[in-house]
């Protein structure tokens, strides 16, 4: 089923949300169901981002934000959103589906599973949810079913295969972003440092805290963080990106662009990058690199969310056209 037409079905089953609102949040949510029927699920989870900080106790936003995450492949930030959901509307089945499935994309197969079964135990016995509990249960079996011992020449059987293990640092991580998103700021730090200390390879924890240190302004710190992560996984470029942003914030303009071209040579046809690259090589007085880096931006970037950076790219072009 597609995501936009399974996010439709979702709500029909969800209990109505309690109207504590405003209007500015009003709009955003309606904007984000639009956005979501045209299946711009990154510009929806940011509009449902929007309502959930004006209104903590938007019972429909949280779920529509993890409706919307979950379809954008940000698994990370969904359970999250279905977890404040369910705090606030405790005794439905629904997001326990989509919770298990996240769970299952992050990699705990336990806490998948246990999400799975709860949804499948609840689940009134209705035929709109049939098919949901159907996939639970098929996704339940793949999960608990031993795996299969290869087959070797000879015919004897060779060693089982292992499954990947779930990173033991992967509960404290969950919990982290939890207290971050309820903005219990120290703690969830705290729960990072724990999260990194349990896994030193969990790049999403390491570059969560950066992003976290960077929000509240503890800007060397965060460098510190997100140069540990890269040095750890050059591979994971959403710490590069991070990293970039971070040293261009700090006047460290080399760094930032030398960060900004590793993101870049993994996520070549994103835009975001170009703009914070191009800003730098301003600074750098590299003006002709500048404009290819914002002229860049500007041909990859189509999202109408971003249409105040499309707009300041513009500005900086010219600004760049009268310099000598």
């Amino acid at each position: 089923m597609k995501n936009a037409v399974a996010v439709a079905v979702a709500l029909v089953l969800l209990p109505a949300a309690i109207a504590r609102a405003t209007p500015a949040s009003d709009a955003a949510f309606e904007e984000g169901k639009a956005l979501m029927n045209v299946k711009n699920f990154a510009g929806a989870a940011a509009k449902f981002e929007t309502v959930v900080a004006a209104d903590p106790k938007h019972e429909l936003g949280w779920y529509q934000l993890a409706a919307a995450s979950r379809a954008a492949g940000k698994c990370d930030r969904a359970i999250v959103a279905y977890n404040r959901y369910m705090d606030l509307v405790p005794n439905v089945a629904l997001p326990y589906y989509g919770l298990g499935l996240c769970l299952q994309k992050t990699g705990d197969k336990a806490g998948a599973v246990a999400a799975l079964r709860h949804f499948v135990a609840v689940s009134p016995p209705d035929p709109a949810t049939k098919k949901y509990v159907d996939n639970a249960n098929s996704v339940i079996q793949e999960l608990t079913a031993p795996p299969p011992a290869p087959a070797v020449p000879g015919g004897a059987p060779d060693a089982p295969v292992k499954p990947t293990p779930v990173s033991p640092g992967n509960a404290a991580y969950v919990e982290a972003q939890t207290l971050r998103d309820r903005g219990h700021i120290e703690e969830a730090i705290l729960r990072f440092k724990q999260a990194i200390a349990a896994d030193p390879r969990h790049s999403a924890a390491r570059t969560a805290l950066g992003e976290l240190l960077l929000k509240i302004r503890r800007d060397e710190e965060a460098v510190t963080v997100l140069r540990a992560t890269v040095d750890k996984n050059p591979g994971y470029a959403l710490a590069w990106y991070d990293l970039g942003f971070a040293l261009r914030v700090r006047g460290q303009h080399a760094a930032a662009v030398d960060a900004y071209e590793h993101y870049i040579k993994l996520k070549p046809a994103d835009p975001d990058p170009y703009y914070g690259l191009g800003r730098s090589l301003q600074h750098l007085g590299r003006l002709v690199e500048a404009r290819q880096a914002f002229e860049t931006y500007l041909s990859l970037e189509k999202r109408p969310t971003e249409q105040r950076w499309m707009d300041s790219a513009q500005a900086q072009l010219k600004t760049l056209a009268t310099a000598k």
